[in-house]
């Protein structure tokens, strides 16, 4: 039941919000690290591999900040944390035209990954959760919309910049205003949970018995010990190195089996693909068991690997972009759907948070194995039947999890066992 036939729930609006930062971390930070790789090597002198680097401190930082993020937006309000993230990325962000050294260049990459993680996925994700309960999937895609929106919008416009003012182009105005809305969005949009506004999730009617926050679901320290945990933290990594390894090189895989034309299109198919497909299984995901889907696309994903590994010629290349881009999406949407169906919301950006630093090892291991591989092994043929083998892997190690279901009534019996112990001693 809604709350009020004329007044629109409030958690709309907090989607809206969080969709516009991730748009601003993905679209000019997270996608434009190939666009910030070039214009780096070009202006300072630094290798490639060098730059790599920087890339791969970046994407490890936002991994550790995470767990730091975690905790704070379990004890105050997040705005607090995105705010301050806002500072951190914008002054970083800003500094890049300022690079002397490689000991400069890593400090900011730091930063920037500090940054990021405070204003991405972790705070993003709890806000989808703690707002919306029975539509979490409707809310996830809408929010993690931005993140292709921001691949699709804003990362072509920065490099058309780059490409005719250098680095310089990260100071223009309208970047600067882009950015600094975070601030005034986060703070009057993104707040931390209906509670706090004297309503329920989903804009369901309020019982002022009710309003307590967060309240279903185990703790942390027991959510990481269980198996789902483990194994479906383990089966991201390997889910994911396919996954970024495969966006990493899809440009230049496309140039070398067809043309630059191709190979420009197949970088807005994957965003474009990545987010319709998120959307669409995003109005029915909340009526379904997610644990068969996930399997689902992990196999799908492995088997897009086989079509790009042997696709040649404009259009195999552009049929196997669009197949693999449908699962990108969904992949990275389902991991905070999993864990909230395993362990609820009670301690949600704690778990999460542990979640993203384990996936983040693959994130940073995929471009690096694709690009050993294809140098060493044989060029990008079995680069990417190795990925896709690594998705397979994602595949029986979430078999071997179980369902996130199971792990719920595992840890409700649990729970109510050590209740009873209590109250017999």
């Amino acid at each position: 039941m809604s709350q009020s036939a004329s007044k629109p729930f409030f958690g709309w609006a907090v989607l809206a919000a969080t969709a516009y930062c991730l748009m601003i971390g993905a679209g000019l930070i997270f996608y434009a690290m190939s666009v910030f790789l070039e214009n780096i090597v070009n202006e300072t002198g630094f290798s490639v591999a060098q730059v790599s680097a920087a890339n791969t401190l970046f994407l490890f930082s936002s991994g550790l900040a995470g767990i730091a993020v975690g905790e704070l937006i379990s004890r105050f309000d997040m705005r607090y944390t995105i705010s301050a993230g806002t500072i951190l990325m914008a002054a970083a962000f800003f500094a890049i035209p300022e690079i002397q050294s490689l000991t400069h260049l890593y400090a900011l990459y730091i930063v920037l990954g500090f940054g990021y993680a405070m204003t991405a996925l972790v705070p993003s994700t709890t806000l989808a959760a703690r707002w919306f309960v029975r539509r979490r999937a409707l809310a996830l895609a809408l929010t993690q919309s931005g993140l292709s929106l921001g691949g699709i919008l804003l990362t072509p416009v920065l490099a058309a910049l780059m490409g005719s003012e250098g680095l310089t182009a990260v100071r223009s105005p309208f970047f600067v205003i882009l950015i600094f809305l975070m601030l005034p969005v986060s703070i009057f949009f993104m707040r931390p949970d209906p509670a706090s506004m004297n309503l329920q999730p989903d804009g369901d009617a309020s019982n002022d018995d009710e309003l307590v926050p967060g309240a279903d679901g185990i703790d942390a320290a027991q959510a990481v010990r269980t198996r789902f945990f483990l194994f479906s933290a383990f089966a991201s990594i390997f889910a994911l190195l396919t996954q970024v390894g495969t966006i990493a090189h899809v440009y230049s895989w496309a140039l070398e089996r067809a043309d630059p034309a191709t190979a420009a299109i197949s970088l807005s198919l994957v965003a474009g693909f990545s987010f319709t497909g998120r959307l669409i299984c995003g109005t029915f995901l909340d009526r379904i068991s997610i644990y068969p889907f996930v399997l689902g696309l992990y196999i799908a994903q492995g088997l897009s690997m086989a079509v790009i590994a042997f696709a040649s010629g404009e259009t195999f290349v552009l049929i196997a972009t669009a197949l693999f881009g449908v699962t990108v999406g969904n992949i990275l949407m389902s991991q905070p759907l999993l864990i909230g169906r395993a362990f609820g919301t009670r301690d949600f950006p704690r778990i999460l948070s542990y979640n993203q630093l384990i996936m983040n090892f693959g994130v940073a291991l995929g471009p690096i194995l694709i690009g050993a591989i294809y140098d060493f092994g044989g060029g990008y043929t079995n680069a990417f039947i190795a990925v896709g083998g690594s998705s397979f892997l994602a595949f029986f190690l979430l078999l071997i999890a179980g369902s996130p279901e199971a792990c719920a009534r595992a840890s409700e019996g649990a729970s109510s066992t050590g209740k009873s112990r209590i109250k017999a001693g």
